[in-house]
């Protein structure tokens, strides 16, 4: 066993292309370290005079991104996507964890079938900011410090098994999902999917089954030789939704004090829509333009975003002055339950997203400018970043993330009022 470990670290600064008789290895991936620093606020209503949660200044995640894919004779595929992320801030010791993107086999069962298991890290759906249909990926942990693409790519898969048949005309996957104890609790889920290409539209259906049924479309196509249109639509039977509410009065009768609690309304018989619609394009210097609208019906509507506005605004109140009686601690904690609701990217209906890049505006620049709007508030987040890949094997990244909106916004609640990011990648 040590020999092989040994032998396996020994392989580690290199990239392997080894051919033989029968069989093929790659093996290939990227050391990164990124250093965030972020600006915070002194006074957000989630985090009253910051007194609530002490939050870190700074944080430093090293990790190792590595990918093997071994071939034998065309019918058999090992591949394995690792990546254990070592991270240290100013407020702890550090923490170290590995996550496994990829860790399957995949054995061709006819000319034109394929048989998948293991662990995969399906990425589904035609847009970029966001993904209605990408049903399996629903929960899983996303790094928003990455470019858009690299989310996708880099986030923890699914045990399953999959079947996929490739036809003239049209292909077809069917996928199991199952519970498997502590290594993957969600329940069930199953799902069938056919692919087609109608002259140059592509077009996906696919329908999921879990503890909530849902169906998928997805379409994307040319017009002309610059532009790209896609849609991706979601149909899901019931919410997931979770909104907060007074569970009760506490003391006199006349304190005005309230215990806070979650709860998910009855949606079970109603059908909810998540959509996007959008498209890219390129000008002949490989300037490329994406512009993106997400519809979410899942999200708050106003009155409800009031209702949530005027409860957190009253228990930070409260928790600042508690009145005569009281204690901080139940303030503290209906402060906790609102923290613990801010999905934040996804909180309210109607979002806009733009992007403008360039992977080479200069010689060994590659640039581009991120924006996601919040249509409903007016809130923001601005996201520039640049990468300098001037050195061989190395490429060299600074980011931004700029948030702007009101205290009673969605990306005004944000703790911090800006995000700064350098990180080096060294591939090998």
């Amino acid at each position: 066993m040590k020999r092989i470990a040994i032998l396996f670290f020994a392989l580690l600064p290199f990239q392997v292309n080894a051919s033989m008789t029968d069989a093929a290895l790659e093996f290939r991936g990227v050391f990164v370290n990124q250093t965030t620093h972020y600006q915070l606020k002194d006074d957000t209503l989630l985090n009253p005079g910051s007194n609530l949660v002490t939050l870190p200044e700074w944080e430093n995640k090293l990790y190792n991104d590595s990918f093997l894919n071994l071939t034998y004779k065309e019918w058999l595929k090992l591949v394995v996507k690792s990546r254990p992320v070592w991270t240290i801030n100013d407020e702890d010791s550090g923490s170290l964890k590995n996550s496994v993107d990829n860790a399957y086999v995949d054995i061709k069962t006819g000319d034109t079938s394929f048989l998948t298991i293991g662990k995969e890290n399906l990425q589904e759906g035609v847009g970029l900011s966001y993904n209605p249909t990408d049903f399996l990926s629903e929960g899983k942990a996303v790094d928003y410090s990455q470019r858009e693409e690299e989310r996708k790519q880099d986030r923890e898969g699914n045990y399953l098994v999959r079947f996929e048949s490739i036809g003239d005309k049209i292909t077809f996957s069917c996928i199991v999902a199952p519970k498997i104890g502590n290594l993957q609790e969600e329940a069930m889920r199953q799902q069938l999917r056919l692919y087609s290409l109608m002259g140059d539209v592509d077009i996906a259906i696919s329908y999921f089954h879990a503890e909530q049924e849902s169906l998928g479309l997805n379409l994307s196509g040319v017009a002309g030789n610059n532009t790209e249109l896609h849609t991706e639509i979601g149909l899901t039977k019931g919410s997931k939704r979770e909104f907060l509410r007074k569970k009760g009065k506490v003391g006199p009768p006349d304190s005005d004090v309230y215990e806070y609690e979650v709860y998910n309304p009855s949606d079970e018989g109603e059908i909810f829509v998540t959509a996007i619609m959008g498209g890219h394009y390129t000008w002949t210097n490989r300037t490329n333009l994406i512009i993106e609208y997400f519809f979410n019906q899942d999200g708050y509507s106003q009155s409800e975003w009031d209702e949530f506005i005027e409860m957190i605004k009253d228990a930070s109140s409260k928790f600042k002055s508690p009145p005569a009686g009281f204690t901080e601690g139940i303030f503290k904690e209906n402060l906790r339950l609102a923290n613990s609701l801010m999905t934040y990217r996804s909180l309210r209906k109607n979002y806009l997203f733009f992007r403008l890049s360039n992977p080479e505006v200069f010689a060994h620049y590659d640039s581009q400018l991120s924006l996601l709007l919040n249509v409903d508030d007016g809130s923001c987040v601005v996201m520039p970043s640049m990468d300098y890949n001037g050195f061989e094997n190395i490429i060299l990244r600074f980011g931004v993330n700029l948030f702007f909106g009101d205290s009673q916004s969605e990306f005004g609640l944000v703790p911090q009022n800006t995000e700064l990011q350098l990180e080096t990648r060294y591939f090998f």
